[in-house]
């Protein structure tokens, strides 16, 4: 059940073979995610705070 192509750590590639992993992926998701987190992690943090002093 071991599958060499997803034990194979990123320095095991080669750059090229990186590169077209990473298109061949197609996940164009943008910065959305990145910010919805700082935004939610701020949320918390500031609902931290006001709830406990």
């Amino acid at each position: 059940m071991e599958n060499p192509k997803l034990t194979k750590q990123d320095e095991d590639i080669s750059a090229p073979e990186f590169t077209h992993e990473e298109t061949q992926d197609d996940t164009k998701h943008g910065n959305w995610p990145e910010v919805l987190g700082v935004v939610l992690t701020a949320v918390l943090v500031w609902l931290m705070f006001a709830f406990t002093g």
